[in-house]
């Protein structure tokens, strides 16, 4: 289980480290300084190629929201060749969690003899009326937290109170919320529970790739997630929608040589599935931690924020751990509460539409003052477009 632990936490430091590089730029953005300039020559270089091989129309989908702020902050598609197209997927999982999910979250939250314990990107993520950033402001007592193993230190240290943790992630998030729950159950700690809302992305690729009227030729997904799924799933959705999928890092670099290798196989006609961070994940690894995280959950239909309810899209918490799940612990059921009408947030993670499209972005919607998730978070689309792009760009379908 060490091992299995070790990479539970390098996945987690994936999912939550800030990748704020800008290469083109000449600044540092975040905490990072700019990388060195022979890396910017491979880039440079990558590009080139890219340039040249581009002699038809083609559109990439990236799945990955910190893939998707790495590409704004580099100003990537104003660089790219122009026959060459990027839209946003679904890859913001905080973006993705309807309404109803974030009224459950309020419900709880609100409990006196509840602490909840949620990830920053979360708490601002709206509900029908409110949202846990709202409530705390009410006195609701709300805390920070950066893992899901947090919780644990903090319902030893409140044993009068139940500590409750909003689940909002990817299928690499259900590893370390996994690790968390079967720890809790050793140490018989039965004053914490999640609140499950954990997406699995590939079923939901899948029902976006439907829409003929899309015209995806690639899918760019980010290593963490497919460290966690099951390949076969992209290679699945590689032949049955006849396009080029390649899983790669989050650095531009990274980027630039998976959106060639795409590039490459769609020149060739190939519809395959290529995973160019293979080395960085053993089989062994993963299939242990998968298994760990089906000693946990099972897959189950599951609501998206503005998609409807997917199949096999979501992970539930199992009923010999249920004392673990808050919703049955605290009776309480999602309801379907969805979008605000105001906000395209659907249109633009499906891929048919970039922010610019939506009538309130940048004017009713902005960071300060958002209306739908996508402005919320910093792997948001609508978040990157607002402060890397010129307001008015757009290159939706």
């Amino acid at each position: 289980m060490n091992s299995a632990r070790l990479l539970c936490k390098l996945i987690h430091l994936l999912c939550y480290s800030q990748y704020g590089w800008s290469f083109f730029a000449g600044k540092k953005t975040g905490s990072r300084q700019t990388y060195r300039s022979a890396r910017v020559r491979e880039c440079e270089l990558l590009l080139d190629r890219l340039r040249e091989l581009v002699d038809r129309p083609i559109r990439i989908m990236v799945a990955c929201g910190i893939q998707n702020r790495v590409i704004m902050q580099n100003r990537l598609r104003e660089r790219l060749p122009k026959g060459l197209t990027l839209v946003a997927g679904p890859g913001c999982s905080a973006c993705v969690v309807p309404a109803g999910y974030i009224d459950v979250f309020v419900r709880i939250a609100v409990l006196p003899d509840v602490i909840t314990a949620s990830c920053k990107d979360v708490l601002s993520v709206p509900g029908s009326r409110e949202s846990l950033a709202s409530v705390a402001a009410r006195g609701a007592h709300i805390v920070e937290i950066t893992t899901p193993n947090d919780c644990l230190a903090l319902a030893k240290a409140n044993p009068g109170k139940i500590v409750v943790y909003p689940a909002v992630g990817f299928e690499a998030s259900a590893p370390s919320v996994a690790e968390t729950i079967l720890e809790a159950a050793e140490q018989g700690i039965d004053n914490f529970c999640v609140i499950p809302s954990i997406r699995l992305l590939p079923p939901t690729i899948d029902q976006i790739l439907r829409d003929p009227c899309l015209n995806i030729h690639g899918l760019l997904c980010s290593d963490h997630l497919s460290s966690i799924s099951d390949t076969e799933a992209y290679t699945r959705l590689a032949r049955k929608y006849s396009i080029a999928c390649c899983v790669t890092g989050f650095e531009l670099f990274d980027i630039l040589r998976g959106l060639l290798s795409m590039v490459i196989q769609i020149r060739r006609g190939e519809a395959s599935y290529d995973d160019q961070t293979a080395e960085y994940f053993s089989s062994e690894e993963s299939e242990r931690i998968r298994q760990m995280v089906s000693e946990v959950f099972f897959v189950a239909d599951t609501l998206w924020r503005g998609l409807g309810i997917i199949s096999g899209s979501g992970f539930i918490i199992r009923d010999e751990l249920a004392l673990y799940d808050a919703t049955k612990r605290f009776h309480i059921r999602f309801s379907e509460e969805d979008l605000l009408r105001s906000c395209a947030c659907d249109k633009i993670i499906s891929g048919k539409a970039l922010p610019p499209d939506c009538p309130s972005f940048g004017m009713a919607c902005t960071p300060e003052d958002p209306i739908g998730p996508c402005m919320i978070t910093n792997e948001g689309i609508c978040w990157s477009y607002f402060h890397f792009s010129n307001v008015g760009e757009t290159e939706a379908l």
